[in-house]
């Protein structure tokens, strides 16, 4: 009955071996990302916000028209009929250059607002020379929006960046997963093997009994560790799940999933890209970039506010048309209309204390700046020492596994003499699984270090 159940649970082993389909090789893998999961849609995004915050700024720039028409009647009588209209087009800071039409008529007029039955066509000027003419609000918008291009920008490769390093870490532990999976299905099957030999042995009498139960406890043991390894690998599928989509659609992993390449293949992949990335300042980390693109939408808001604190003075002027035609008006340095209007709070205590703040936030942003690279640096250095012990760690496991294969090997002929037990061949059966998995473990820390380089660096470079 033991047997059977173990038979069942060998079949079932097997099926799941035999239904596969084919993971996508990494560098497809990252391109669907990219391609096909929303965070990376979301992520692009943040970029079309900052476009569309630039065109909208800029609009502040367009032409305003704008225009007034009054008229009164009473007792049957016409008192006056008024119209004004004016195309205001800003220039640069606070500045605006107009044109206008003028018309009033009716016995009752406000003799300010007379013109002839013509109209009274205009051209003028409008200038702040205090507040406002070095940079204004519509200026500072502007400014502002082109630094959050770049910040929002930034924002886009932090985003896809740590999108990236999340699925490929989740992507390279399914990988070592699978690895598992296929050491402890190669080392059941042999223990399996061993077991059918010594009952076939067993039964001619030329193997103890007692080893029959020893090779079936060993196989016993190598099946929980290949289910265990199933169970692990079913996680990392799901994990990995979530970050597949297609046609809009997640693509649901499972447990019986096949990469393309091997463990081993990226390792090798890995130490090039390595090389490529150790050399490469860390400036171009988009974190880096969304404080320098902060920062320069600070330095602006401290124009604009030290602006603030001037006087506003603003200064009109108007040239008139004396002409009878409104079609063709002319203009003359005898006929115009001036005026200015001043105003200045006594204490300043509201446009200094903006001034003040703004230089505050500037400060922090700029701390906060220097703070981070630093915090980079220290750990690009980090995993630079964390490397060199690596790479001494994977030389000494691949010795390790060198050695357990010749002790295997001398055990299995002794085994075979009769000189040597089934308690020593299990033995160094175990050494070498355990040798095989810690160097797997190592070569997906060494990857995973290099990921982690280029997650640091910030370039997007995760193809290997």
């Amino acid at each position: 009955m033991k047997k059977l159940f173990l038979n069942f649970v060998l079949f079932c082993t097997s099926v799941s071996f035999s239904q596969t389909t084919l993971l996508p090789e990494y560098n497809d893998f990252i391109s669907g990302i990219l391609q096909h999961n929303p965070l990376a849609k979301r992520a692009n995004n943040e970029k079309k916000y900052a476009e569309l915050q630039l065109r909208s700024s800029r609009g502040n720039y367009d032409p305003i028209v704008s225009g007034n028409y009054d008229q009164k009647q009473f007792n049957g009588l016409n008192y006056f009929t008024t119209l004004s209209s004016e195309i205001k087009q800003p220039i640069f800071t606070n500045q605006y250059l107009k044109f206008g039409y003028d018309y009033g008529i009716g016995p009752f007029i406000n003799p300010d607002l007379y013109t002839t039955p013509q109209g009274l066509p205009y051209l003028g000027l409008e200038v702040g020379v205090l507040q406002g003419l070095v940079i204004d609000k519509r200026r500072a918008d502007v400014l502002k929006s082109k630094a959050y291009l770049n910040y929002y920008s930034a924002e886009q490769q932090i985003q896809l960046n740590n999108l990236l390093f999340e699925s490929s870490q989740l992507y390279f532990e399914w990988l070592f997963s699978a690895k598992q999976i296929s050491l402890n299905n190669y080392f059941m099957t042999a223990a399996r093997k061993r077991l059918e030999g010594i009952e076939q042995l067993a039964i001619v009498g030329e193997r103890a009994i007692v080893d029959t139960i020893e090779a079936a406890i060993f196989y016993q043991t190598r099946l929980l560790d290949l289910q265990t390894a199933l169970m692990d690998n079913q996680k990392s599928s799901n994990d990995l799940s979530s970050y597949i989509w297609q046609n809009g659609n997640p693509s649901l992993l499972n447990n019986n999933y096949k990469a393309i390449d091997s463990l081993e293949t990226y390792y090798n992949k890995a130490k090039v890209a390595l090389a490529e990335n150790l050399n490469l300042a860390n400036a171009q980390n988009p974190i880096l970039s969304k404080y320098n693109a902060l920062q320069n939408v600070l330095n602006v808001d401290v124009r604009l506010k030290r602006e603030m604190i001037k006087p506003i003075l603003n200064v009109k002027y108007n040239f008139l048309s004396n002409s009878t035609s409104a079609i063709n008006p002319v203009f003359t340095n005898n006929n115009y209309k001036w005026g200015l209007n001043m105003s200045f709070p006594l204490f300043l205590r509201n446009s200094t204390n903006d001034y003040k703040m703004a230089n505050v936030i500037s400060q922090n942003n700029s701390l906060e700046l220097t703070n981070k690279t630093n915090e980079l640096n220290f750990k690009i250095n980090a995993l630079q020492q964390n490397i060199s012990i690596l790479a001494q760690q994977l030389l000494n496991s691949e010795r390790s596994v060198n050695y357990s294969k010749i002790l295997l090997e001398a055990e299995k002929l002794k085994f075979d003499n009769g000189e040597s037990s089934l308690f020593m061949l299990n033995t160094r059966e175990n050494k070498l699984l355990e040798t095989e998995l810690k160097l797997a473990e190592y070569k997906l820390k060494f990857i995973k270090t290099t990921l982690n380089i280029i997650y640091l660096n910030g370039n997007l470079n995760y193809k290997l």
